[in-house]
Formats: structure tokens, sequence, C-alpha cells
């Protein structure tokens, strides 16, 4: 083979290669709020954007969005969700008469978190053994034209659940229309038009409910809106789910645009909104902590987790309080640079991490603790260790996730005596060293302040398996704290390993003076043959 015949065929590969990474999906037919899809470099969306296969289309807290694949299959996305469109492959529709599937399609969405309602298209119709939804806890296979589910590790918080109501944590099923067949290794379980299902995310097993979970009583985050639904409406998704007609106007969520505006009209994802968030410093000065107001960064205590990374290729976490001028925030107030503990030769070093060529994703934000979070990942962030030499902290397979105060001016003052029991309010979506993110459910956080002691408990679901870990660490009179996890076992098996971090942060308001309003905790774990390690973040709040 000549050297002219070579080139061309690995230019064919590559091209051939080109093109199945940017195979299209589908496109938006509605944006509310910020809605990006994750690739490289990670994009915001607005209607008419076109979606594609290895997407990871993402919505922050007060956002929806609308796809239509295809094959003509319509996905109403929720707030504060991430789903990845694994796998869309359907045969062009034939020049006359309605699509037909092939033998060949298929359709493979993965729900990391979050919720979705799905009107199947002509795959779902007339292949639906290739029509799948994958999530932590199991795989559902679509027999059905409607249907809905939501996959959350604090199902307590989710839009629409009344204050005080506690909500197992896990998988829910609903079904408007046909079938949907819930499968993973402890058992399956069928789901009729009308009935509704349940999967923990301890045990796994399925189980029928008799009634519509609370997680499903807002219609705003479920509902097609006005000129992006199909003409003809399954009437029994209202009726059976107690929702409200699709023609009666729905208010937006709290700062988020009017149903049927994207980011072509008005303000783009990204930018303040209209209702400004307002907090307090440590001095009862009201603050702006509108996303998009740049505020100056101000004071901080940071805490960041990742792994493997640095000298040890391990498992790290580490805290640091940071100056004004050691951090960096985006227009979101999404921290982009900042300084912390690395690990670097034969201990640890002071660094300065840089955000590089990754993207923040699963960024979120607590009004009342002051804490924002977030994850950088895709592409790779700069390491400048204390000597002035650079480590490149590749984040293709990884993530570095971190917790951020807002504006601490002065130190957090901790009680001399007292324990508190801090709630999940927020968190990252857990990765893994292969490229894998899960859920983080069933987290708590405890302090005893009279023994300066802190514990923290997770249960993650992650590449399906279950990881569970249970850690005691120490905190100084900085009101920062360090762990170690000495319990980490995965699928019930023992001897896994980890650590974690964070600081207590100065309430926005609170009401209980006495404790700190809120905790940002970073971790990082690790299997026991040390081949798999999985970080994430977390913040507490409500002690």
């Amino acid at each position: 083979m000549n050297k002219c015949t070579l080139t061309t065929i690995l230019l064919a590969i590559m091209l051939y290669a080109a093109n199945a990474q940017a195979q299209n999906a589908g496109s938006v037919t509605f944006v509310s709020g910020a809605v990006t899809a994750e690739r490289q470099p990670a994009e915001p969306l607005a209607r008419g954007d076109d979606v594609f296969a290895s997407d990871a289309v993402v919505t922050g807290p007060f956002s929806r969005a609308q796809l239509e694949m295809i094959d003509g299959a319509k996905i109403a996305i929720r707030p504060d969700s991430r789903i990845v469109i694994d796998e869309y492959r359907y045969a062009a529709a034939a020049p006359a008469g309605s699509p037909v599937a092939t033998s060949g399609d298929s359709s493979v969405i993965s729900l990391v978190k979050g919720g979705l309602r799905s009107v199947t298209g002509a795959i779902g119709k007339d292949d639906p053994q290739n029509v799948e939804v994958r999530t932590a806890v199991g795989v559902l296979g679509i027999r059905g034209t409607d249907f809905a589910v939501l996959l959350c590790g604090n199902c307590n918080q989710a839009p629409g659940v009344p204050p005080g109501t506690t909500v197992p944590q896990g998988l829910y099923i609903m079904v408007s229309d046909g079938i949907v067949v819930f499968q993973n290794e402890v058992a399956s379980l069928q789901v009729t038009a009308g009935q509704f299902a349940f999967i923990p995310l301890t045990s796994r097993v399925p189980t029928r409910l008799d009634v519509a979970p609370p997680v499903f009583v807002d219609p705003s985050d479920f509902r097609f809106d006005a000129g992006s639904d199909s003409a003809s409406q399954p009437s029994g998704f209202d009726s059976k789910l107690g929702l409200r007609r699709e023609a009666e106007p729905v208010a937006p969520p709290p700062g988020s645009r009017t149903p049927g505006s994207d980011s072509h009209e008005g303000r783009s994802p990204g930018e303040a909104p209209a209702q400004p968030i307002i907090g307090t410093d440590e001095n009862g000065n009201p603050i702006d902590l509108t996303p998009g107001s740049a505020q100056d960064p101000g004071n901080r205590s940071i805490t960041w987790s990742t792994g493997p990374a640095g000298a040890f290729d391990a498992t790290f976490s580490g805290v640091l309080d940071n100056s004004a001028t050691q951090t960096r925030v985006d227009t979101n107030g999404n921290l982009t640079a900042f300084d912390n503990v690395y690990p670097a030769g034969n201990g640890t070093d002071i660094a300065s991490f840089e955000i590089g060529s990754a993207t923040n994703v699963d960024t979120g934000m607590n009004s009342m603790t002051v804490l924002r979070w977030g994850r950088w990942a895709n592409g790779s962030a700069s390491v400048t260790l204390s000597d002035g030499s650079g480590v490149n902290q590749d984040l293709g397979n990884q993530s570095l996730h971190w917790v951020a105060s807002e504006n601490r001016m002065t130190a957090v003052v901790l009680p001399v005596n007292g324990i508190a029991d801090y709630s999940l309010l927020g968190a990252t979506s857990p990765t893994d060293s292969l490229g894998n993110s899960g859920v983080l459910g069933d987290a708590s956080f405890q302090a005893d302040f009279t023994n300066q002691r802190v514990t923290s408990t997770l249960n993650i679901n992650i590449n399906g398996s279950n990881w569970a870990a249970n850690g005691v660490g120490t905190l100084d009179t900085s009101a920062l704290f360090q762990g170690i996890y000495d319990s980490v076992s995965i699928d019930g098996i023992g001897g896994g390993s980890g650590d974690f971090s964070g600081f207590f942060s100065t309430p926005g308001t609170t009401s209980d003076p006495v404790f700190p309003g809120g905790a940002g905790l970073t971790y990082s774990l690790q299997d026991n043959n040390g081949s798999v390690s999985v970080s994430g973040a977390a913040a507490f709040g409500n002690p």
C-alpha cells in the first residue's frame, strides 16, 4: 500500500469518526432559563439548535427544555436535570408518507439526575425493543407512547413537593399511555397506563405505588408548551396524574422566562433572572447573589476534590481559605480560578488552579447558606505549584468538584458546644475515573462542636454499583474540616477508602443563629483494589 492510499484511508476514517460523533439526534423546541449541551466545548442551547448523539443536556435549577428527536419523539426535561443522548439512530423518512423505523434504528437515553417526560416517536411505536432509558438503578424498556421518570437523590427538594414532606430517594415512574418495563439485577416490573412505580437508591427493589407521588404534582415540569407539542395530546396524562390541562397558563418558576420564550428572546441562558437573589454578608449588609451579576469574589472558603491527582496519583480532597486576589469567577458567579492544597512531591503544596479548557457544569447556588458548587469537566485544568512548575489536570474521564462560600469577609465563629445535623441542599453528580457520572442520595452531615468532630455519610449510585461511605473528621477554629472515610463499600463489599474536606459557611439568613447556617463538602473515594475512584461535592444546610 502506497503512502497516498494510506493517507486517504486515514482521512476517511477520521471524517467518519467526526461524523459519527456529530450524529444529529434532534433539535430544541423550547428553552426556559439556563440550558446547556455538554460537548467540547460546552454550549448554551436555544430554540432551533441541534442536539447530537453523545450530548449531555443539562437544565439549571429554574430551567426547562423540550426536544424533538429525529424520529418525531418529544422529550420535556424538568429543572435541575441531566440527560445523556447515548445513542440515536434513525433512517430517513420515506419520501412519501410518515416516518417508518427500521431494525437498525435505536434510541438510548441516560437519565443521570432529575426528570423527563417523553412522547415516543416512530422508533418507539414501530420498533419499541430498541428504545431504552437508562438510570443509576436500572433500565426502562419503553412499550408505549407517554411516560415520565424522575431520579432524585434529594427528593424532598423537588419542585412541587410541599414543605416538610419526606419523600424517599430514588427513581419514580409514571405512565400515561402504553407500557414501561423496568428491569435491574434485583427484579423487573411492568408499569401500565395510569400506574406509578418507585425504585429506591439503596435496595433497588421496584415497587408499585397506589397514588401519584408528590414529585409529580408540578405541571410546569412535565407539560409540553404551545407550539412545541403534537396536535394530539393524550388526555390521560392530565386526568390520571392530576395535572392541569396544557391550554391553561402556567406561571413560570422564579427567575425564569415566560413559556414560549427562548435564548433569542429576552435574556440568554446564564444571564441574571428577572428577580435578583439577595443574601446578606457577615455584617448584615445585603449582597446581590444573582447569577450574571459579576460580583467581586471577595474572600472565600473553597473545597475541591478529584481523583486520581498529583504526585500520589490517588483520590484527593482539599480545603483552603482564599483572599479576593486568589479567586476568579465567571459572570454567573461560578469558580474559574482559586488557590488550594495539592498533592505534590512527598507531601502537599499550595497551588493555583485555572479552569483552562474545561467547563463548569452541574452548578448550583443556595441563597440561604450563600454556597455555590459545581464541577470542572471535559478538557483539562492547569495547576501551578508554588515553585512555578505546571501540572496538567486531565478532566476527560473525571471531574474537579468544588464548593465555595460567597464573600466571606470575616471568619465564621463556631459554637463551643452542641451537636447540629445538616440536611443535603444540593450536589454535583458524582463522577468516577472511568468517565461515568451518577447520583448522590442519602447523604448526611453532622457537626459535634463540643468535641470538634464532624461525621459524613454518602450513598452513591454510579455505573450500576452502589457506593456507601462513612467517615469522621476534625474541625479547627477557622471553621475548616478534614476527615477520612474509614468504611467504604461497593455493592456491599468493603475494603475501599476515601477522604473528605470542607468548611462551614456564614449564613445569608438562618432560623438558628447558634450554629453556622451551612457546610460545603467535597469527597473522594477509591475501591478496594485502587482501580476506580469516585469524587463529588455537596452543600448542606438547615441545622
